[in-house]
Order: structure tokens, then sequence, then C-alpha cells
């Protein structure tokens, strides 16, 4: 049993899990935190999902009661866009903390929070000053309280205008610069539709909107366009209509897939021509860009070409953008469909996902060279991918014995296990290898790569990812760690 909502990257919880009163306690103990970190104003900030609007008004309330100055969003916005709200407050706040009620990609009975603490830092559990979430988890469980006073300003503002602009100039897209695209967008429904309708009608890029208008309900299931099926819609209509990408984000718009007519590009592919624009291969110093172990080492080697140097890290949104602030990297890749970049202000810089600028930069670059899509596709064509598949079993007990056993298979084949980075980071699962030499990227005919983990945010979930140069060997591989999973009591979840 839960004894708090706190996950290993934000809070996350379904209503029935917590009582009203715990989920306050969840508010006040945050702002205790902020307050032990010399925060003095609050942004405020919500996605679509039903559950969000009171915990945001709640939030409200207990934050200017008590002393903070509350810069409020009350319209559904995507994360990204939250996160540039406190960056952009914090040009002439520096101590303010930003709180955005959302449950991302989760289905519609879920609700969370997530935390930016100053300069604009993503917090997770172990992550962030004083231990971030950790820290938040101790003073829950703990019986200090928030010290209330007068009511102080209370200001409600929309900076969908301004996180526009500013997308567009640091993609280096100007108003008309995408004119002759035509793009298929499915926005399940999520809160990110409007800034990038908002985006491509600027740009004037040519637009098929699916599922524009959020709906916190979510009715054609949990938003997540990394889920197997979930982009079949799009990518049809990508074909009888003729329109040149397929684009898809999530519930919060910080989880992104770029794909056309033949179907949805993984992640380190669609990132070779997004990081070519913010790389420059004439650097004395190949600057950083931060990869998970599902990336492909294809995609990888292209990255190189760029001008990159990739850097294994372990999943973890807050983590990644930890790692990107500590190291000054320039991006970040998750395969999971999470692209981070490093973004700068008159007066600062922040390490964050901004779908709207990995959006714009993707489809300059097509805009650019036509011929570029048809090479990605070739490349991805050219290895096997199963996406991440999910599958939820009897109990943790269950899931671990699972995970176990299918370990095991991987080693009776000879191939390599790793569960931390060079640098002893935790990579948070294992990333599983054969047919593949590190140190100098080669690759035999017959290489693969899988990273199998435990999920932080569901119960019972095990999460496994397979890629390989031989598609019959990927397959097969895919169909005994199913077998293996379904035989064990699994069933599979988005």
């Amino acid at each position: 049993m839960n004894t708090d909502p706190i996950k290993v990257y934000d809070a996350r919880w379904e209503p029935h899990e917590f009582d009203a009163g715990k989920v306050a306690r969840l508010v006040e103990s945050t702002l205790i935190y902020g307050r032990i970190l010399g925060v003095d104003a609050v942004t405020i900030c919500r996605d679509a999902r039903w559950g969000c609007a009171s915990l945001m008004e709640l939030a409200a309330d207990m934050a200017q009661s008590s002393g903070f100055d509350v810069f409020l969003c009350p319209d559904p916005v995507s994360t990204p866009q939250s996160y540039f709200l406190t960056f952009s407050v914090s040009e002439e706040r520096p101590a303010v903390m930003g709180l955005t009620f959302t449950a991302s990609h989760n289905p519609a009975s879920y609700v969370g929070l997530k935390v930016v603490v100053p300069p604009v830092q993503a917090i997770g559990l172990g992550c962030g000053p004083l231990g971030g979430f950790q820290k938040i988890r101790e003073i829950y469980h703990g019986t200090e309280t928030l010290e209330r006073g007068g009511r102080s300003r209370l200001r409600v503002l929309s900076v969908a205008r301004e996180y526009v602009d500013f997308s567009l100039a640091q993609a280096g897209v100007a108003d008309g610069g995408l004119a002759g695209l035509s793009v298929v967008a499915d926005f399940m429904n999520g809160s990110a539709g409007a800034e990038f309708m908002g985006a491509f009608q600027r740009a004037q890029v040519s637009v098929l909107p699916l599922r524009l208008v959020p709906d916190g309900g979510f009715p054609t299931g949990s938003p997540n366009p990394t889920s197997a099926g979930k982009m079949a819609t799009a990518v049809a209509l990508a074909g009888t209509e003729g329109a040149d990408v397929v684009i898809g984000t999530d519930g919060d718009g910080d989880r992104l897939v770029f794909g056309d007519a033949r179907g949805i590009l993984s992640a380190g592919i669609a990132a070779i021509p997004v990081l070519a624009q913010v790389v420059d291969p004439g650097d004395a110093v190949p600057p950083f860009v931060l990869y998970d172990p599902k990336v492909s080492p294809l995609a990888l080697s292209a990255w190189v070409r760029s001008g990159a140097a990739p850097v294994l890290f372990r999943n973890g949104h807050s983590q990644i953008k930890e790692r990107m602030r500590i190291i000054d990297a320039v991006a970040a890749v998750e395969e999971s469909g999470h692209f981070y970049h490093r973004l700068r202000g008159s007066r600062s810089t922040a390490y964050m996902e901004s779908s709207l600028v990995t959006t714009l930069l993707f489809l300059k670059a097509i805009r650019q060279r036509p011929a570029l899509l048809h090479e990605l596709r070739s490349l991805e064509d050219s290895f096997f991918t199963t996406g991440e598949f999910n599958y939820q079993l009897p109990g943790d007990a269950e899931r671990d014995a699972a995970l176990a056993a299918a370990l095991q298979l991987f080693r009776d084949d000879g191939a390599a296990l790793v569960s931390r980075t060079d640098d002893g980071s935790d990579l948070m699962g294992i990333h599983v290898s054969k047919g593949m030499d590190a140190a100098t990227g080669a690759l035999s005919p017959d290489w693969y790569q899988a990273y199998l983990r435990v999920a932080t945010n569901e119960k019972a979930v095990m999460r496994s990812y397979l890629s390989s140069g031989d598609p019959s060997m990927g397959r097969a591989w895919e169909t005994r760690l199913r077998s293996l999973l379904e035989s064990r009591g699994g069933r599979v979840v988005e």
C-alpha cells in the first residue's frame, strides 16, 4: 500500500488512493520545501485532465495565504509551456517555484504534480536541492506545518503567445518559414493543441488536426502517442491526404512522436535532424547529448557524424534535466518520446522539455531538405524495434520474478547486461546488448539490444524495449518475452 503519492519523477496518484486531507498535505509539504529553499513566488499551471482544476485552486489558496506571490495560469496548458512560464517569471523573480498539476500520458483517472525549483530546475525523488521529492516526502510524513499570514498578491496570466514567439525564435523559424509543409497532428485531446496550432499558423504549416480540443476524460483512452496503435489514424490520414509529416503529442504535451504515411519513427532517429541544427560540427569540443538505453546504435552513429558527443544516461525526466545542467548538455533524447533542450533567456539558462521547439526544428529540417524524411525512414527500416511494450503482472512480486526470468533468457544467450553507466549512474533498469562494441561503435549484422525495467508510476508493471539489426531475430525475442510474461499472468497495458 502506498503511504504517499510521491514517485520517482513527480507525485502521481488515483483519487481513490488518497483523501483530500492527504492531497492537501502534499501541497503543503511542497510549499514548505519551497520556503526552506527561499522561494518567494509560485507559478501554478495545469493540463486538461479533470482532477487538476480543484488541485490548482487548493494550491493557489494555500500559497497566497502563506505569503507566496502567485502567478496563476487557469487555462489548460502543456507541461513545457508551464515550465516556460516559470522560466519567464524567473527572469524578474529568480526565487520562483513552479507547480504543474498533470499526470502526463496516464489514464484519465490519474492526477499528479510536477515541481520546478530555482533556478528553473525540475526535481525528482533524490534529485534536486536537499534531495527534491525525497525532502518533500520527509516533510509530508513529519509534523511541520506551513505558517499562514495575510494574503499575498495573485496575478492571473497567460504566456501562450510569448511561448510561441520564444519557440519560433529558438528554432530559427520566421513567420511563413515553413510554408508548403503539410502535417497531420494528433493532440490526443490533451493540452498542447492550441500552442502548436498557434505556431503552425505563424509558420504557415498546413495542418490536419486530430483530437485537438482538450478533454480531460480522454474519451479514446490513455493519451500516449507511443503506445501501439495510438497513431494509426494519423498515419492513415497522412497517406490519403498526402501529408508530409505526422506528429503526435501526449496528454500534457511533453511526449512527442514524428513520422509520415509509412509509420512512426523512433525518437533516436527523429532526433537526427533536430540535433543537426543545435550542434555545430566545427566545435573543437563536441557538445554533450544525453540518450537513454533504448536509443538505436544507428541513431547514435548519425548523432556523432553531426558533431554531438552522445552520453548514456538513465530514464527519468527530472534526473536527465539535472544531469544536463551539471554537464551543460545541449540536448537529450529518451526513446519514450521525450526531447530536452538547453534554452537560454536574457538572464538565465534552463534545461527542459520544449516540444514546440523540437517540432519546429524537425519541420525546419524537412522544409530545407525534403529528401531527409526518406533518409530517416530508410534508416528506421534498416533495423527492427518493438517500441515499448508494457505488461502488468498480478503483483509486484510476480513482476520482479518475471523480470528476473527474462534477464536469464538473455544471459543464457551470452548477452551483456549493464545496470550502471561508466560514471556509476544507476540506469534504473537493465541494458542488454549483444553484437555491439561500445568503444568503436561496430555492430555485427545480428546485433540486438534491450532495456527492461520496473515502471515507477504504475503498479506491478514491467516495461520492455527491444531493437535488433536482424528483424527475424528481433521478432523472435519479442515473442519469447511476451510469452514469458503472459505465462506468468501478465496482461498488456498502455
